[in-house]
């Protein structure tokens, strides 16, 4: 039994947050074009004051990165869906470094940061 064919869904993470710096539109070798967001997570613990806020790495991938391209801006406030997926990469020293990030599936736009005329 294989718990990750078993259960496909447990790779499955939706977000709420604030576009704090997104880079252009980039297309990979093979031509599929890439968004990247850092979207800003604010959590207010239930029972406290206190706040936990953490920056999460969105990439966007294919025909839904071009056609959000230029409707996500900084500052918007979204909901975001997709699955996560982890990266490895080794520095100059050779130390391993290891990345989560959120590939989105599904993006929307919650609120618009006014913007000036």
């Amino acid at each position: 039994m294989s718990l990750q064919r078993d259960l496909p869904g447990m790779n499955y993470a939706a977000i709420t947050g604030i576009i704090k710096r997104r880079k252009g539109i980039n297309m990979t070798r093979s031509g599929i074009a890439v968004l990247h967001l850092l979207v800003e997570n604010t959590v207010t613990h239930p029972g406290s004051l206190e706040t936990t806020v953490a920056e999460i790495e969105v990439d966007v991938w294919g025909n839904l990165a071009t056609a959000l391209d230029s409707k996500l801006h900084e500052g918007d406030a979204v909901f975001i869906e997709g699955r996560l997926a982890h990266k490895k990469s080794e520095d100059r020293a050779g130390g391993e470094h290891f990345k989560t990030l959120l590939r989105a599936r599904r993006i929307e736009i919650m609120a618009k940061k006014e913007r000036k005329a």
